[in-house]
């Protein structure tokens, strides 16, 4: 059995109600936003800017939700647009935490658009994975409950979440053998 296919590791000083965990289902949040002419760029259609702003802030509840108090950014994995937005669309992103680790949390972001002109149904426009931290008052790291998916959906993004943190792992190793140059 691979680091991928293995069970993810609880922390063994959990409190008693930390080591029951949440269902996917549990932290799900949905958030909407309509795009005004003023949110155009210079090509007319509705500022990518406008989009991962909506989907670190449906992250953040999701997180915040799932670990019973506030959590903090520390990566956005993969941002990927598929349509542009226009104005009149009324966007909404859907996230959940389908992985978790110690203290931290990989949050999937579905993002949809409404279109104002056309049918009404919903076009997948782009998807997201970040990762938060649970925090305490101080801002010290601190554990979260595992997460345990439900349907064969949310088993697969439960795979895939593996698959994306032993990649992390994988390019980390072979990062660090480069000797990169600071920033300027």
């Amino acid at each position: 059995m691979t680091p991928v296919d293995a069970a993810q590791r609880t922390p063994t000083t959990q409190p008693e109600s930390m080591a029951t965990g949440k269902t996917m289902g549990a932290s799900r949040c949905e958030l909407s936003r309509v795009i005004w002419r003023s949110n155009e760029n210079m090509f007319g259609s509705g500022k990518g800017t406008l989009i991962l702003e909506l989907v670190d802030d449906v992250a953040w509840a999701t997180a915040a939700r799932h670990s019973d108090g506030h959590a903090v950014t520390v990566s956005v994995e993969a941002m990927t647009f598929f349509a542009p937005v226009w104005a009149g669309d009324i966007v909404s992103a859907r996230a959940q935490v389908e992985g978790t680790g110690r203290t931290s949390m990989e949050i999937g972001v579905h993002v949809d658009a409404q279109r104002c002109h056309g049918t009404g149904e919903r076009e997948r426009i782009a998807e997201a994975h970040l990762v938060f931290v649970a925090v305490d008052d101080d801002g010290a790291p601190r554990p979260v409950r595992p997460v345990h998916p439900e349907t064969d959906a949310e088993y697969a993004r439960h795979r895939a979440v593996a698959i994306r943190r032993e990649h992390r792992r994988a390019l980390a190793a072979a990062l660090s053998e480069v000797a990169l140059p600071a920033p300027r």
